[in-house]
């Protein structure tokens, strides 16, 4: 199997499909700037659809159904499904179907209001000798789930160029910040990212003492 890294806008859905039982779910759904294309080949009966607001489809396209080696005494029929659609303009949900049904469809939530100007600072929150802190923002404190609405946080420390991600798809931005992770590190840049699953937005970003 041929595989090739391309940069772009897109949309990355990973599902699962059980085509014995007629079933699956899409779990996750978020922006991506890269995709691993291949020749492998594609399951025509499972199928992910993009609609608008209206309802109108914008895409539609089969995609490729991995499944792990089955036991002989446990068949495998459940199958990972990890696929990146192009981003277009309009993108509001996206449909898991098999056989022209639908199974599964993800609705991208609608965001609480963004900061007014700029981003939400933050902090780390418990003891300053714990090796675990939380990750405070006061302005989002008590703050809710939201159906289609989910968010990452990542972190820079000062002995890096690049960024980590230690959390990702979580319902509410609680998360706490392991310094032991950033071995001689004293400070690190924080930002929390929030995303509809087609559009994502830096909402809180702040630089944190690790020592």
């Amino acid at each position: 199997m041929k595989t090739e890294i391309k940069t772009g806008s897109f949309v990355h859905v990973v599902a699962t499909i059980n085509k014995t039982a007629g079933d699956g779910k899409i779990m996750y759904v978020n922006p991506s700037i890269s995709t691993v294309a291949s020749d492998a080949a594609t399951d025509d009966e499972v199928e992910l659809v993009a609609y608008d607001a209206n309802g109108q489809e914008v895409y539609r396209n089969p995609v490729v159904v991995r499944r792990s080696s089955a036991e002989p005494d446990r068949p495998n029929d459940v199958g990972l499904i990890q696929a990146d659609l192009p981003r277009l303009a309009g993108m509001k949900s996206v449909s898991l179907q098999l056989k022209g049904k639908e199974v599964s469809r993800y609705e991208a939530g609608a965001a609480p209001p963004k900061p007014a100007a700029g981003a939400f600072g933050l902090e780390l929150g418990g003891a300053a000798a714990a090796s675990r802190r939380p990750l405070k923002i006061n302005q989002l404190a008590g703050l809710q789930p939201v159906a289609g609405v989910t968010y990452s946080v990542q972190v820079r420390p000062d002995n890096k160029s690049t960024w980590d991600t230690i959390a990702v798809s979580r319902p509410t931005p609680e998360v706490d910040v392991d310094r032991n992770q950033f071995a001689g590190a004293k400070r690190a840049e924080v930002r929390v990212l929030r995303t509809s699953g087609f559009d994502e937005e830096i909402i809180a970003e702040d630089t944190v003492d690790l020592k």
